[in-house]
């Protein structure tokens, strides 16, 4: 049975968020907004906080923040979504109350602060004052502390491969003294593409029963180099603090590939150039005693080139794109906390996005049509929100919201534009039914944006797939619903269980566009889906179990999706979604030895994708990797990582058809297995 739920749960969700209930909670410090905390574990604000210092990490022997994020029971770090805007690009990851002025990785930022700058870290469920959830259950905060001496670190690393080898080197410095900090990092690397591996193809008749199929061997490498430098500094302002960013990162990357077939070479060269660049600034200060304000400029630019040439003996393929695309977010929030008990935050955010696409594809010197080739897509969306966090009991968080977005999407080669106007409530309650017992209930709306790659052509020369631009798709809709659990034990461990159902509105997958020129595969809105999810996560200490200093996280997810397919008209599952994902991770701190070692083992591909005039099936072997770290006393980090030992394979089957799928007879038969070498690094670091 689906669940269906309307919007006429707004006003109730407004109603509740103006009503005044006001119960006492834990008193808060002004250096973090959160509850004091003095011992090594503390638990305070009726369980939602949990403070961890950092004598707790010392048997993890940790050298960077995010050392100490992973070591969190129960924590699951997410570095934020690659969407467009602010809002919702947030990880779930805070530092020092506030999220990081930048839409850079979240990974690098914590990556580049040492653990000797940690004051302590804080573990948020459902919501404390002061506190900006950013939409997550869970929020870990780190909180650093002032000092005198700026931390340094830098290091390298070389990729060995069977036939080559890779180096990269990075140096970052940050201080935090007087309420002024500053980080600076930059790097430089050359790398080899692990996705791509030599591949054999097997091309069968229709009914598969050729004794001896066509073959083909493609030997592929794919290698490039990059440098990256970020820059940022925050300081005392006009009675609040001005935080500044920098970011800048180019990266060169070549594709070499050879189709061999009964011994006459077919080969196809790629070259790609890419330059992403960001600057931003963040505002906040404290209004009054109860009202603080925060403001947000973001500026990101990227530009990407592609060329790509394919050749046989009596053929030739050429196909060039170049996408410039650009974002120019503001955005503005002020937070009222009349009591311990109560926060609203009220905000609005504007984006402007801009994406020029231009492609071409000739074939034997003749330019072959391709539906928008060219296109130019411009977005102006606003979001517009209040929410409302509520400790109504000791053991009872709630927190409501109403966000209300506008947009508008122009394509200019149509002359035409789309507007939108979606509201987007959401509640989520979190009962703390003791110190080790959380159950979280969530009901929101949820409004996926558009990817603007959909709007515009691209060709796949080895396939010789034309996926067609798509400037009529909308945005994918879902009414998601979830439950959890979370309990904790033996002091580091944790568990969690969680069911997820969404009922999609507008769902987005492949479908045909039919056109003079032929039958091309595109981005679309296919009708209505769902998606169901049941997930556990388990962290479990092994000291219990007689392995001293050992820990095994382990996650996994059962996901079953629906939707109508738009050419057969029969149910199937929703294009490139695993049924079954799961990650698997063990790690020994040998603390007398100031040595560690871990395994991580992680699924790969178990997924179809129903194109136009194709399908295929993808399935890959586990991720594996092998690591061993020992540091010194003077704080020299050895490293060795084994990643992929026993080598692995991805293999994808292919059904071509004459026409659109499934309902034109099967042209031939693809099967496709592909095979990654082991490789190892070798990690050096010194911190000063």
């Amino acid at each position: 049975m689906r669940l269906h739920i309307t919007t006429a749960l707004a006003p109730v969700l407004l109603a509740l968020m103006l009503s005044q209930t006001a119960i006492a909670q834990t008193a808060v410090t002004e250096n973090t907004g959160l509850a004091t905390t003095v011992p090594v574990v503390s638990v305070s604000g009726a369980g939602q906080v949990t403070s961890y210092k950092p004598d707790y990490f010392t048997e993890f022997q940790v050298s960077t923040a995010r050392d100490m994020v992973f070591h969190i029971p129960g924590f699951t770090f997410q570095q934020g979504e690659q969407v467009r805007g602010f809002a919702g690009a947030a990880g779930n990851v805070l530092i020092d109350g506030q999220r990081p002025a930048s839409k850079n990785t979240l990974n690098m930022t914590l990556n580049n602060i040492s653990a000797a700058q940690v004051d302590h870290i804080e573990l948020i469920v459902g919501g404390a004052p002061g506190i900006d959830m950013q939409g997550y259950s869970q929020i870990v905060n780190v909180v650093r502390k002032q000092s005198d001496k700026p931390s340094i670190f830098f290091g390298g690393n070389v990729k060995f491969f069977r036939e080559d080898s890779k180096p990269a080197g990075f140096f970052n410095y940050s201080s935090n003294k007087g309420g002024k900090t500053t980080n600076f990092y930059v790097e430089a690397f050359e790398f080899k593409d692990n996705g791509v591996s030599d591949t054999k193809r097997y091309i069968y008749t229709p009914d598969l029963s050729d004794p001896m199929p066509k073959y083909v061997f493609i030997p592929q490498v794919g290698r490039g180099t990059g440098h990256a430098e970020k820059f940022d500094h925050s300081r005392p302002f006009l009675g609040g603090k001005l935080s500044f960013n920098a970011n800048y990162n180019p990266i060169y990357y070549d594709l070499n590939a050879d189709y061999i077939r009964d011994g006459v070479s077919s080969p196809e060269h790629m070259d790609l150039k890419e330059t992403e660049s960001e600057i931003g600034l963040q505002y906040e200060r404290k209004l009054t005693k109860t009202v603080s304000l925060d403001l947000n400029m973001l500026r990101r630019y990227d530009r990407e080139s592609i060329e790509d040439i394919y050749r046989e003996t009596d053929y030739s393929a050429l196909y060039k794109s170049l996408a410039q695309s650009s974002e120019h977010i503001f955005s503005g929030k002020l937070t009222w906390q009349p009591n311990d008990t109560l926060t609203y935050k009220v905000g609005a955010e504007n984006v402007v996005n801009r994406r020029d696409n231009a492609t071409s594809y000739v074939e034997n010197n003749l330019v072959t049509a391709v539906p928008f080739d060219t296109v130019r897509v411009e977005e102006d969306r606003n979001e517009y929100y209040i929410i409302r966090n509520w400790q109504a009991t000791p053991s009872l968080n709630v927190e409501t919201g109403l966000k209300v977005e506008t947009s508008t999407i122009s394509v200019k080669q149509e002359d035409r534009s789309q507007s939108f106007v979606y509201p987007k409530p959401k509640v989520q309650i979190v009962w703390t039914a003791n110190k080790d017992l959380k159950v979280t209930w969530r009901t929101e709306r949820v409004v996926g944006q558009l990817n603007f790659d959909d709007f515009a052509s691209s060709v796949s020369l080895d396939t010789a797939v034309i996926q067609a631009g798509n400037p009529e798709i909308v945005p994918q809709k879902e009414w998601q619903n979830s439950l959890a659990f979370d309990y904790s034990f033996w002091s580091k461990g944790a568990i969690k269980f969680q069911l997820l159902y969404s009922a999609l509105q507008d769902t987005l997958d492949y479908k045909p566009i039919v056109t003079s020129d032929g039958v091309f595969n595109a981005r679309g809105n296919i009708g209505d889906g769902t998606f169901a999810q049941a997930g556990v996560w388990v962290t479990l200490p092994l000291d219990k179990l007689y392995i001293k200093g050992g820990e095994l996280k382990f996650d996994y997810e059962v996901n079953h999706t629906r939707v109508t397919d738009p050419i057969t008209g029969k149910d199937r599952r929703i294009s490139r979604t695993n049924p079954n994902n799961y990650n698997i991770s063990f790690n020994q701190n040998l603390t007398k030895y100031r040595a560690s070692w871990g395994v991580e083992i992680a699924s790969q591909n178990d997924k179809y994708q129903y194109n136009a005039t194709d399908a295929y099936t993808y399935r890959s072997s586990p991720w594996v990797s092998v690591f061993a770290e020992y540091k010194t006393k003077t704080n020299l980090t050895y490293a060795i990582v084994i990643q992929n030992p026993a080598g692995r394979y991805d293999k994808y089957d292919r059904t071509v058809y004459e026409g659109q799928r499934a309902t034109t007879p099967v042209s031939r038969v693809e099967r496709n297995s592909a095979y990654s070498k082991p490789w190892f690094i070798l990690k050096l670091k010194k911190e000063l």
